[in-house]
């Protein structure tokens, strides 16, 4: 059979940095042509000259519905190959089979959308859907008749057999790991109703040097900036309560041997010339003896690379021997999971395990080897009210911890989702397009929606620029009050002595030249650059897409300053080409960006005035 496997475009208010190989379907097409069936694969998120912002006139019910609840942002993004595109590559394939994947339920609508396009394109093709929606939500995703099949967990040996007794004739009830509706090609009932089939979960795969290496052929590399994705083992055997990843990968952890690994990245190196790896395990150093026994590997091949953790690790048995070993394999960037920086708060994290005086200690021994390192944290979480979601982010910044922060929100799947279900704060029916990061529609039992997207601005400033922050807030509160100009000016020469950041530490916002109380972003310094979105021509593009860019470099010049500023965008890339973003800061803000601010310059104070032991 002809297939086509598609990893659709998105769309949303999502900050979507860096780009990834779609990893899970190279896998799918490598296990497909072993079977003997011809496959392409087309990863929409790839043709980022196609991001646009989305015109009002298009929004769909679910998009109104995210921007009537979005505290701050008022413009959505498409980010990927235009729906023009999409239909041309499915109209290209000829496919007897497309298959669609969707790792992320808040974008489920462009992964139906995408569905809905086969069966005009290719109304004949068998429409497969796979993925961490419909493994957590088949029963949303079957409100969508445009699909046939879908295939839960780990597909790699559940998709060609789904195939193979297409081809057959054979029912597909012996399947495990699928769901599908009752119709005599696929289950033989013949039942009048809407019957639905769901088998038995799938088994893990067991071997994981027995699956074929990625169908690397198939991509184009220079749209992923010479860059690729390395999977080293699946599964998590720990519980945290915001992480959905067992759904998919379940708990037992399996691992692929050094040999399997160093040969994938030998055929990468030779093969195609990158030497640029993002190892995305769901917990790598689980087994800390399974690591030293890869990296000595690695090293040991002598094959020059740069090794990236965007998924992170935990620092459980975490060694100055075992990060020699990673350093001398070369890794350059990685970030500890953390979170929150109190105790009680983990253990209902379920992440007893860590602590911030053992991040801290980790943290520093990849420091002193020269490794890029931060904590995770996550802001807003239950329970946590604005002092103590400021109090998080100052503890890590006066400890000298870099962190890198996300706000909280309840992903379906997750032990979080029930307690928020709990809690009241969602319902069975709340839309699910809105459980998306950066919407902020959502909130926490303690913090409404504005209080966690503030919150996460001033944590992002707070994390950017914390010695410029720390040297404002540090001052005597008697001496007399910088101007805006000034802390501008000091901001933006302060940001200009950092080093760049390497891999997953790309900064929203980057101050350049200043005049006045406007702030120019740099080139690439802002979020419509990093988000790659393309200028408009013709002048029709909103004049404040930038707003969070913008609301970032605020609130670290509020800080430093010690009273409250807000931005107002003046020019903006994607409505005046040629030109750079510019913010207006004034003094003033919302009431919301008001309390967050004197949240973080009080426990700010507090612990520069008294150090807390963290």
């Amino acid at each position: 059979m002809r297939v086509l496997l598609i990893k659709p475009s998105v769309r949303g208010c999502r900050v979507e940095i860096g780009r990834h190989i779609p990893i899970g379907p190279a896998y799918l097409a490598s296990c497909l042509r072993d079977r003997g069936h011809e496959v392409v694969l087309f990863d929409a998120l790839s043709f980022t000259e196609d991001n646009h912002i989305v015109d009002p006139e298009a929004y769909t019910d679910v998009d109104r519905l995210k921007i009537a609840r979005h505290p701050r942002w008022r413009h959505l993004v498409h980010w990927g190959a235009s729906w023009e595109r999409v239909g041309r590559a499915i109209q290209d394939a000829e496919p007897d089979v497309v298959g669609i994947s969707c790792m992320f339920t808040p974008y489920y609508e462009s992964a139906y959308e995408t569905a809905r396009l086969v069966r005009k394109v290719a109304p004949d093709a068998l429409v497969i859907f796979g993925g961490q929606h419909p493994t957590v939500a088949h029963h949303h995703a079957l409100q969508e008749p445009s699909f046939d099949v879908f295939v839960r967990g780990e597909a790699e040996f559940t998709l060609p057999s789904v195939l193979d007794s297409v081809g057959t004739g054979a029912p597909l009830t012996g399947i495990r790991g699928l769901v599908f509706r009752c119709q005599p090609r696929f289950c033989g009932c013949d039942l009048a109703g809407p019957g639905v089939h769901v088998t038995p979960a799938a088994p893990q795969v067991p071997d994981l040097d027995a699956l074929p290496l990625p169908a690397t052929d198939l991509l184009d590399f220079d749209r992923y900036e010479r860059a690729t994705t390395l999977i080293t083992s699946r599964g998590c055997p720990f519980s945290c309560t915001f992480c959905t990843v067992h759904a998919t990968v379940g708990k037992a952890f399996r691992y692929r041997s050094p040999e399997c690994v160093v040969a994938e990245i030998r055929h990468y190196v030779f093969d195609h010339g990158i030497r640029e790896f993002r190892i995305e395990d769901d917990n790598f150093t689980f087994d800390t003896d399974r690591v030293r026994g890869l990296c000595r590997a690695i090293k040991a091949a002598g094959l020059d690379i740069d090794l990236h953790l965007p998924n992170g690790m935990t620092v459980v048995k975490l060694s100055p021997e075992l990060v020699r070993d990673m350093v001398d394999a070369g890794f350059k960037s990685l970030f500890l999971g953390l979170e929150t920086t109190e105790p009680a708060r983990l253990r209902k994290l379920r992440k007893g395990f860590t602590s911030v005086e053992k991040v801290r200690a980790g943290a520093g021994w990849f420091l002193d080897q020269g490794v890029e390192v931060s904590a995770s944290l996550i802001v807003g979480l239950l329970g946590q009210d604005l002092t103590r979601a400021a109090q998080d982010a100052a503890r890590l910044a006066t400890a000298g911890l870099g962190f890198g922060s996300n706000p909280f929100y309840p992903i379906p799947g997750s032990t979080d989702y029930e307690n928020c279900l709990r809690h009241g704060i969602i319902a069975h029916d709340t839309e699910l397009g809105l459980f998306e990061g950066f919407n902020f529609a959502v909130g926490s039992d303690l913090l409404s929606p504005e209080d966690v997207c503030w919150a996460w601005v001033y944590a992002q400033a707070l994390s950017f620029w914390p010695g410029y922050v720390l040297e404002g807030v540090g001052r005597p509160e008697h001496e007399a009050e910088a101007s805006i100009e000034t802390t501008l000016t000091g901001l933006s020469a302060w940001h200009s002595k950092q080093s760049s950041r390497a891999d997953r530490f790309e900064l929203l916002a980057a101050p350049g030249r200043v005049v006045g109380s406007t702030v120019e972003l740099t080139e690439s310094g802002c979020f419509c650059r990093l988000q790659k979105v393309r200028e408009l021509t013709e002048g029709g593009g909103p004049a404040d897409f930038c707003a969070c860019s913008g609301d970032i470099v605020a609130a670290a010049a509020g800080l430093h300053l010690g009273r409250p500023l807000s931005a107002y965008q003046v020019s903006s890339a994607v409505r005046d080409p040629g030109r750079l973003c510019s913010f207006d800061i004034r003094a003033g803000g919302a009431a919301a960006a008001r309390a967050v601010h004197a949240a973080y310059v009080r426990e700010l104070r507090a612990l520069l005035d008294q150090p807390v032991e963290v």
